[in-house]
């Protein structure tokens, strides 16, 4: 069907029926194929590669537009104070700025001298399933990992761990969903409020003795004699604490079930680590965590054949780009080896992920960890539990390690 003809009344985006949130691809595929650039009552939903890479390039779509959406999406209260005032609800100038200054403390230098220690990290966690023959992935390995690296970057407390894991899990559903019920919104709120107190009061003690971690990075960052504000330190580092574990737990998990799901890829990576890399980009290809990424026209302009109107909400489908046919040959298709996967997951534009080589890094450790010690490790169920939401991934991944 071309641009032009009207879209097959069968058309229907509905990310919260369960079976979408199982398995979305059949959808985001007939949605694709029937009406790429699809109206709905929230907005614009884009599912081809093309309209949502121009889309998260062009300086024509921002994100102004996020504090009505939010306010009548979650309302008033200490969720909606942080969302709208994180960094990547800005646009430039203010979103340069804050970007900025957090970049120094995200530098390739800094990435690259915790690989050591992610690794011991990651083998301190299968050391201890090491006499098991069966366990969750995603509970002993794909869950701890970078939860333990993101409060190390903090330099919080390890025993507070779990109670930062669950603020960023309640801020997420929250989110998550376009209509959120009483409890959801309750507690995000209470969730983001105890977040951002506990952060203003760390910001305070670590202020009076700096280390070499993250938040004291922040806390001295400086650009052209500019520094970030306590309030804003706070609001970035939960931010990076939500989406840096969340999306990086998922990643890990989703790159195991895809692995072993097609056990000649398994194998082949078994043959020959070297191809990790390409093995954690096809993954993120595959099976984004992000699932979307919200931008608004800041004026009247085109997308495919529709014209959008000033100020029109558009949802670019990354989950669905990745997977577009005119961009990748046989996209359902898991291959480490294709040439090209210059993918999405990340977004794009001037507010692509700031935490990228973080994350690749994390999953390029845990699959080689995971390859070298289980080269016959495969699933111990049939059906894998997906999570629902905004962030996509795994809620459970057994294994059998022989």
């Amino acid at each position: 069907m071309s641009e032009t003809q009207l879209p097959s009344r069968q058309v229907i985006y509905n990310p919260a029926a369960p079976e979408f949130q199982q398995n979305p691809f059949p959808s985001l595929r007939h949605l694709r194929e029937y009406d790429p650039v699809h109206l709905t009552r929230l907005g614009w939903v884009l599912t081809r590669y093309k309209d949502c890479g121009k889309v998260l390039a062009s300086r024509d779509f921002g994100m102004r537009g996020i504090e009505d959406m939010l306010r009548k999406q979650v309302g008033p209260g200490p969720a909606f104070e942080f969302i709208a005032n994180r960094f990547h609800s800005y646009d430039p100038p203010e979103h340069t700025r804050l970007r900025s200054l957090v970049a120094g403390a995200f530098s390739a230098r800094r990435i690259q001298e915790m690989r050591v220690h992610i690794e011991a990290l990651a083998e301190g966690f299968l050391d201890q399933v090491e006499t098991d023959t069966s366990f969750d992935l995603v509970e002993k390995f794909a869950y701890p990992l970078p939860s333990w690296v993101i409060t190390e970057m903090l330099g919080t407390p390890m025993e507070e761990r779990m109670q930062l894991s669950v603020w960023t899990e309640r801020i997420l559903k929250l989110q998550g969903m376009p209509q959120p019920d009483r409890l959801t919104v309750e507690e995000g709120n209470a969730a983001a409020k105890d977040f951002m107190a506990y952060m203003r009061d760390l910001i305070k003690v670590r202020s009076s003795k700096l280390g070499n971690d993250l938040l004291s990075a922040l806390i001295v960052a400086e650009e052209q004699g500019d520094r970030l504000t306590a309030e804003e330190i706070a609001e970035c580092v939960v931010f990076l604490s939500n989406a840096g574990f969340s999306t990086t737990r998922n990643l890990i998990a989703s790159a195991v079930v895809a692995l072993l799901m097609k056990r000649e890829q398994w194998e082949l990576l078994v043959n020959d680590p070297s191809l990790v890399g390409e093995a954690v980009e096809e993954a993120l290809r595959y099976d984004c965590s992000l699932t979307s990424t919200l931008r608004f026209a800041r004026q009247e302009t085109m997308v495919g054949n529709r014209k959008l109107a000033p100020g029109a909400a558009v949802l670019c489908l990354l989950n669905a780009a990745n997977r577009d046919p005119e961009r990748f040959p046989d996209p359902d298709r898991f291959d480490i080896m294709r040439t090209d996967k210059k993918h999405l997951a990340f977004g794009g534009g001037v507010h692509s992920c700031l935490g990228a080589p973080l994350a690749r890094l994390q999953i390029g450790i845990a699959l080689s960890a995971l390859l070298r010690r289980y080269p016959r490790l495969r699933l111990g169920t049939d059906k894998i539990e997906w999570r629902s939401g905004m962030y996509r991934g795994p809620i459970r991944v057994p294994v059998v390690t022989n």
